[in-house]
């Protein structure tokens, strides 16, 4: 086995200790229902992959109500994420105008703000949200800190990335519409990784050290007892270092919040300000966790069409959930409070999806309190670009199949389940059923899509001369369905492309017209760049192939310093 295939393939396996994706095992018991639980997703494919032709031999009328029944479901599902993504561009847009500063300054002195708001004839939206965040924070906020008494942790874990790509993120956190004072900034380096001595690290951090309140470079030691090479020992190991200055300095953990970034993110020049005034107005914020927008707008115009587009379907799907909290989890960059992180130990640190991990060990280390709240302000990341073509593709069907390996959560949410009787069951059966439901629809919907649309033609003449109303009205929603979803991707392209950042100098107003047909290829990727990558990571639990922490290769052809807008693009 690889070091890329398992990150924990130093362990031996013996009769006291049996590998899995969690780790070497202990007990024997323990590892038979880990590996049993490991298989269900793949079990779940083999019965629903030939179920379409299994319902043909067996009716045909029958086939073709459910299978129509199937198409109709995925274009109502794929118009409700077009209709939330545009729900969120929209409030992206009205949130775009507010004046963060002076809402997050209004705190200090809640009563005032308020007769101002009740002396306004009326309300808009954004004012009347106002005020319902000045009421939480009267009623929830008397343990909080206090806008000045906040300070914000960045904790930026770091591999064989550039020097270039660091830069740019630092030079975005300077750009903040925030006072630098009150950032502490830890750059936690792999101890393993030659790329970075203490030399090319202080060279790095001379320019910065004395631009934030602190600026830590840590080197992350290889091989601690428990960990695997993974990013959630790195970030747990940095933060605890980082938690240990600040306590030393007389910053306590309820003054603390910490963003969890990539290093390749940038910070929005009102991501701070966003997330202090969420934070302090949450009556939960010792529980919560807090995602921002996703745009891979960073290299959006250099990288190949297809890592344009799985970056805007991944901007498409964390839009979509910021219109539906309670469906919504952890997903790459984010932000918790110290105190929430302590609460559970900080972050996984022997898993590969340790932020879709973070997620469930908040909700079962909570008692379920916990869940993951919108910022609805975006960071800025990397879209994947490897060197040359060919090298891209394969490197952005890597980074998917890692997106995917979230699966491996089942086992762990299937053993939470039993140790935490308090959480009332319907929820957590309600949690667990979404969680693996979710995982096989990332599977399998783009083969079961193909599968029953040519099922459905071949069924549509012989049924319709036969005669039903049922078949009929059947056949007559189906019809609708490819305009349903044409419908769906003209708006995801609409949004993206508005959404884009200021076209390079030297680049045609024709570039849009490109990148809007770049959106005819998704019937070609989503199975070879979503489904594909899943299937794999589905069957490699079944014969124990697991996956190790592997970094993406990102790189960007041009330098640009400039921090990008809080929200959308400047106007040409």
């Amino acid at each position: 086995m690889t070091s890329e295939d398992s990150a924990i393939s130093k362990h031996l396996v013996t009769p006291d200790s049996f590998l899995s994706a969690e780790g070497p095992l202990a007990s024997r018991s323990h590892y038979r229902r880990q590996r049993v639980l490991e298989c269900v997703p793949a079990a779940l494919l083999l019965v629903t992959i030939p179920l379409p032709l299994l319902l043909w031999a067996f009716s045909a009328q029958l086939a073709y109500l459910v299978l129509c029944g199937y198409l109709i479901y995925l274009a109502v599902l794929s118009i409700d994420m077009a209709a939330r993504q545009a729900l969120e561009f929209v409030r992206l847009r009205r949130l775009g105008r507010v004046d963060w500063r002076s809402r997050l300054a209004a705190l200090n002195n809640p009563y005032e703000r308020l007769e101002q708001i009740a002396r306004l004839p009326r309300l808009s939206r954004n004012v009347s949200e106002e005020r319902a965040g000045l009421l939480r924070w009267i009623h929830a906020g008397a343990d909080a800190p206090g806008p000045n008494g906040l300070w914000h942790l960045v904790v930026l874990p770091v591999a064989n990335e550039s020097s270039e790509i660091l830069e740019q993120t630092l030079d975005a956190l300077l750009a903040v519409d925030y006072d630098h004072r009150r950032l502490v900034v830890c750059l936690s380096f792999e101890a393993r990784c030659r790329d970075w001595d203490d030399e090319a690290i202080a060279r790095l951090a001379a320019p910065y050290r004395d631009r934030f309140a602190m600026l830590l470079t840590l080197r992350h030691p290889d091989g601690l007892p428990g960990e695997a090479r993974v990013k959630g020992a790195n970030i747990t190991w940095a933060t605890r270092q980082a938690r240990m200055a600040l306590l030393q300095a007389g910053i306590d953990d309820e003054q603390v919040v910490v963003s969890a970034f990539d290093c390749d993110t940038r910070a929005s020049v009102d991501y701070f300000t966003v997330l202090a005034w969420t934070y302090l107005t949450d009556p939960d914020r010792d529980v919560n966790a807090y995602q921002p927008i996703l745009l891979f707008h960073n290299n959006v115009w250099q990288v190949p069409a297809v890592s344009r587009l799985i970056g805007h379907l991944a901007t498409m799907w964390t839009m979509a959930d910021s219109t539906q909290p309670r469906r919504m989890r952890i997903f790459s960059s984010h932000a918790i409070g110290m105190r929430a992180l302590v609460r559970v130990d900080f972050w996984a640190i022997n898993v590969v999806p340790d932020d879709s991990r973070q997620y469930w060990r908040l909700y079962y280390g909570t008692d379920g309190r916990s869940s993951t709240r919108p910022l609805h302000v975006p960071v800025y990341l990397d879209a994947v670009q490897g060197k040359g073509y060919l090298r891209t593709l394969v490197e952005q069907y890597l980074q998917i199949r890692r997106w995917s390996y979230g699966v491996i959560d089942f086992p762990y949410i299937m053993g939470r389940n039993v140790t935490t009787p308090s959480i009332p069951l319907p929820r957590r059966a309600w949690q667990t059923l979404r969680q693996l439901s979710n995982f096989h629809k990332w599977a399998i919907t783009p083969v079961l899509l193909f599968v029953a649309s040519r099922i459905v033609d071949q069924l549509a003449i012989p049924l319709t001369v036969e005669g039903s109303r049922l078949t009929d009205l059947a056949g007559w929603l189906h019809a609708w369905t490819p305009f349903v979803g044409g419908l769906s991707m003209i708006i995801g392209m609409a949004i993206s492309l508005a959404m884009l950042p200021t076209r390079p100098t030297g680049r045609s107003r024709l570039a849009y017209l490109k990148l809007g047909a770049e959106w005819l290829l998704l019937p070609v990727l989503l199975p070879l760049f979503l489904s594909l990558p899943a299937l794999e990571v589905q069957l490699r639990l079944v014969v124990r192939r697991y996956l190790g922490f592997r970094v993406t290769v990102k790189s960007r052809l041009a330098r640009s310093r400039r921090a990008y807008s809080p929200t959308l693009p400047e106007t040409e």
